[in-house]
């Protein structure tokens, strides 16, 4: 199997962000999408043993 799942959502969807968390989901990276100069994303990982 898998060892973790990862997820991203956009930044502005912070009741996502929180739903994630309380599921055991810990941010693990910030990204922009290309043209903005400023964070468009967070990446989320649950590790899964």
């Amino acid at each position: 199997g898998k060892p973790a799942i990862e997820l991203q959502t956009r930044i502005e969807l912070t009741g996502n962000h929180a739903a994630l968390a309380r599921l055991g989901f810990r941010e693990t990276e910030r990204t922009a999408h290309k043209g903005y100069d400023r964070p468009t994303s967070i990446t989320m990982r649950k590790v899964i043993s």
